[in-house]
């Protein structure tokens, strides 16, 4: 059975920001998306241990979801990130035993297919050329691989659990939840693009980054239209919050385009997190 308190825990530890928003789901759903969380960042660890050779790091994500090895060679990993692969076999028994495990698979295999192609795209030997920068097609297959899969998933999850959580049908969220999810990613990519240029991985090529700046804002009011669209309020909150925190981060992004420095405080994520739960009819 799910040990809850464990990956709480573990939680707490990992996702950082987003735990909050797993923390406020309804309990219907929460142990279900925390564990998908948790085994999509645990091979996203694997996919960014770029000490290890891409050969390693690709086989161990080819051998999930279905198993992992008792033994693995050594990622350069330490603290959190080397303490959550510890916890991976506990994950997938864990994923054995929760409804739903099926679903969770297939979400699964649709983001390694994203992260392995992300790890064979950048695969770098000492002899080897740096890898040039993603097309705008790769670019749009992986953030729609890693993350619009996420989007799509978590609307089938609550419709599946909570009949009458959304005012718009399936057919309209699916769109608007895979957009959300992509913006998310690419929020994400454009926080970090200069240190995963550092380590040979560029996602943004300098010539578009106001390019994407635009389209990550434009995409975002996704997100406004698909909390808009949910119930009940901790459900909407749930996606208030990384709504609010992503526009922030863009904000940083814009005001530090060489990438230094760009991390919402602590203070004010707690302040996001308020405002999404005592005022759940707005987006920020």
């Amino acid at each position: 059975m799910l040990d809850t308190y464990a990956f709480e825990a573990l939680l707490k530890k990992t996702a950082r920001s987003f735990q909050l928003s797993l923390r406020i789901l309804p309990p219907s759903i929460r142990p279900t998306l925390s564990l998908a969380y948790l085994l999509a960042r645990a091979s996203d660890t694997i996919a960014d241990a770029s000490v290890a050779p891409a050969f390693q790091r690709t086989a161990l994500l080819r051998s999930l979801p279905e198993s992992f090895p008792e033994t693995i060679p050594d990622l350069g990993l330490h603290g959190t990130d080397a303490e959550l692969i510890s916890r991976l076999p506990s994950l997938l028994e864990a994923l054995n035993s929760i409804p739903n495990a099926d679903a969770v698979r297939d979400l699964w295999r649709v983001i390694l297919e994203g992260q392995r192609f992300d790890v064979e795209r950048f695969a770098t030997g000492p002899d080897s050329v740096p890898s040039p920068p993603l097309t705008p097609e790769e670019l749009n297959r992986y953030i729609g691989l890693v993350a619009g899969s996420v989007g799509e998933f978590w609307v089938r999850l609550c419709l599946h659990r909570l009949p009458d959580c959304a005012t718009l049908p399936l057919v309209e969220l699916l769109p608007i939840a895979r957009q959300f999810g992509e913006a998310l990613q690419l929020v994400n990519i454009l926080r970090d693009r200069r240190r995963d240029a550092d380590a040979g991985r560029i996602y943004i090529p300098d010539e578009r980054f106001y390019i994407e700046m635009q389209r990550v804002r434009e995409l975002l009011t996704a997100g406004d239209a698909f909390a808009a669209a949910m119930r009940p309020r901790n459900l909407r909150a749930s996606c208030l919050l990384p709504l609010d925190l992503a526009r922030q981060t863009l904000d940083l992004v814009a005001s530090h385009p060489l990438g230094e420095h760009i991390k919402v405080s602590r203070y004010k994520v707690w302040i996001a997190l308020g405002k999404a739960l005592l005022f759940p009819r707005t987006a920020s």
